[in-house]
C-alpha cells in the first residue's frame, strides 16, 4: 500500500528538528548589550553568517551554494519578552524554481508571564514561533506542531527542518504537572517544493507534469487556513517522566484527490492523534515508549483510490552516555494499519566528542520495510567560540516507487559548511 501522507516523513530520517529556546540563557551574566543589572529589562542581538557548499555525490552541478545572513533580536521584562528572528539568503545554484536572493522573517513571538498579575505557573505565548513537542531523540510521534519545510527538508542535515506557524500557546505548571494548550488559528503553514526541485516528491511532480503538459487538470490547496490544535500534558518525576497529548490538524504532505473527469486536487487531510509517552532512567541510561492512535489517517490502495485508516504507532527506544564522551541512540519502531500494510524499522545514531569537546563526529541511520534508509556522516569542529565548521555527507533511498525515498534516492549529498558569530 502506498501511505504517501500522513506520518511519511517521521519514517523518513532519524530525528527532528529541535528548536532551541532563544530564552535559555542569563541575560545578565557578562551581557555588554543590555542595560545594567539594576534595570527591569534586558535585551540582545545576535547574528551569525551561516555558509553551506552541498553537492550532488551522483550528479555534477551542486544541490545548493547558499549564503545566509541570520539576525535575532530579545527584549525581556520582568513580565514578558519579545523573540525576533529572520534571515537574509543567497543561493548561486537555484534554478528555475527557486529564487537566488530570499528575505525570510523565521519567527516573532511574545511571552507574557502570568505571575505578575496573580497567575502563577501561566505563561502565554502568542505568533510566529517553532514549538517542539516532546525530547524528538530519533522519531516521534509527538513533534506534530509545525509542518515540514519541503522547500528543502534536509536544510539542518540530519534532522528535518520543520517551519514556524501563527499559534497561541498557554502553559500552566503547578504540582500536578504541566498542562500546554495550542491554537493554530490558520493552520500549519505548508511550503510545499517548486515544480521541478530536488525535494519535490516524485507523486507531486507526476501530476504537476501531466497538469502542465494538459493531460489533467490540477488544482493545489495546500494550507487549508482551516484552525489546528493539541493539549499536552507532562508530569517530571525523579527517574520517571510522563506525557498524554492529543492533536487534530491536517498532515504535511498533500493528498491526491479525484475530482470528476480529468480534475484533480492536491490538499492535505485532517486527522486526529492521540498518544502517551514515558521515559524511566537507569543510571546512564534511558528507557523510552509512545504510543500513540491517529483516526483517519489517508492510504491510497493499489489503484490509486483515497481512502482512511486508523493507524497505531510504537516506539521503543534506548540511549546511554557512555564513558570517553560516547553518545548512543537505538529506537524501534512499528506503524500497524487496520487496513494497509504495515511499516516497521528502526533509528540509529551513535557520536562521539574531541579535544575538549570542540570536535563531535557520528553517525545517524534509518532502516525500513522496503529497503528505506537514510545514513549521515558528520564531524563537527568549534574552531573558536564564534566559528564553527562541519563536514557531511547523506545517502537516502529505497521504498516504493511512490514513497518520499524513492523520490530522494538521486538527492545524496556531500557538504562542507561553517557558522560564524559576530
Amino acid at each position: 500500500m502506498k501511505k504517501l501522507c500522513l506520518l511519511v516523513w517521521a519514517l523518513l530520517l532519524s530525528g527532528t528538528a529541535h528548536a532551541e529556546d532563544p530564552f535559555s540563557f542569563d541575560l545578565t551574566d557578562g551581557s555588554e548589550d543590555g542595560e545594567d543589572s539594576t534595570s527591569s529589562y534586558n535585551f540582545r542581538f545576535t547574528n551569525s553568517i551561516e555558509a553551506r557548499m552541498r553537492k550532488f555525490i551522483r550528479h555534477d552541478d551542486f544541490l545548493s551554494s547558499r549564503l545566509r545572513l541570520n539576525s535575532s533580536f530579545l527584549y525581556e521584562t520582568e513580565w514578558s519578552s519579545l523573540y525576533v528572528n529572520g534571515f537574509f539568503d543567497y543561493d548561486e545554484s537555484v534554478r528555475k524554481y527557486d529564487r537566488r536572493f530570499r528575505a525570510t522573517l523565521y519567527e516573532l513571538y511574545a511571552k507574557i508571564n502570568g505571575s505578575s498579575a496573580g497567575m502563577n505557573g501561566t505563561v502565554v505565548s502568542l505568533g510566529k514561533m517553532r514549538l517542539s513537542w516532546g525530547v524528538n531523540d530519533g522519531r516521534s510521534t509527538v513533534d506534530m506542531i509545525n509542518a515540514t519545510y519541503m522547500k528543502d527538508p534536509l536544510a539542518n542535515g540530519r534532522t528535518v527542518f520543520k517551519w514556524p506557524a501563527w499559534l497561541a500557546r498557554v502553559e500552566q505548571s503547578s504540582a500536578l504537572g504541566n498542562l500546554e494548550g495550542v491554537l493554530l488559528p490558520f493552520g500549519k503553514d505548508r511550503q510545499m517544493a517548486e515544480y521541478g526541485s530536488p525535494w519535490e516528491p516524485e507523486y507531486v511532480h507526476n501530476l504537476r507534469s501531466m497538469a502542465d503538459s494538459g493531460q489533467l487538470s490540477l488544482t493545489e490547496h495546500m494550507n487549508p487556513r482551516k484552525v489546528e490544535w493539541g493539549v499536552r500534558y507532562v508530569k517530571y518525576m525523579t527517574g520517571f517522566d510522563f506525557g498524554a497529548s492529543y492533536y487534530s490538524g491536517f498532515s504535511d504532505l498533500p493528498c491526491v484527490k479525484y475530482r470528476g473527469g480529468n480534475m484533480f486536487l492536491l490538499e492535505p487531510v485532517r486527522s486526529r492523534t492521540a498518544g502517551v509517552n514515558g521515559a524511566m532512567s537507569l543510571g546512564s541510561s534511558t528507557l523510552r515508549a509512545e504510543l500513540s492512535m491517529t483516526a483517519d489517517a489517508p492510504v491510497y490502495d493499489r489503484s490509486g483510490g483515497l481512502y482512511y485508516s486508523d493507524l497505531h504507532q510504537v516506539i521503543v527506544g534506548w540511549d546511554r552516555n557512555f564513558d570517553f564522551d560516547i553518545y548512543a541512540n537505538f529506537q524501534f519502531f512499528s506503524d500497524h494499519y487496520l487496513h494497509a500494510e504495515d511499516d516497521f524499522g528502526m533509528t540509529a545514531s551513535l557520536s562521539q566528542k574531541y579535544f575538549n569537546d570542540s570536535l563531535n563526529a557520528g553517525v545517524n541511520a534509518l532502516w525500513g520495510r522496503g529497503r528505506e534508509h537514510t545514513l549521515e556522516v558528520y564531524s563537527e569542529y568549534a574552531v573558536s567560540d564564534s566559528l564553527t565548521v562541519s563536514l557531511r555527507g547523506f545517502w537516502i533511498g529505497g521504498g516504493s516507487s511512490s514513497s518520499i525515498y524513492r523520490s530522494y534516492d538521486g538527492n545524496d549529498y556531500a557538504e562542507f559548511g561553517f557558522k560564524y558569530y559576530f
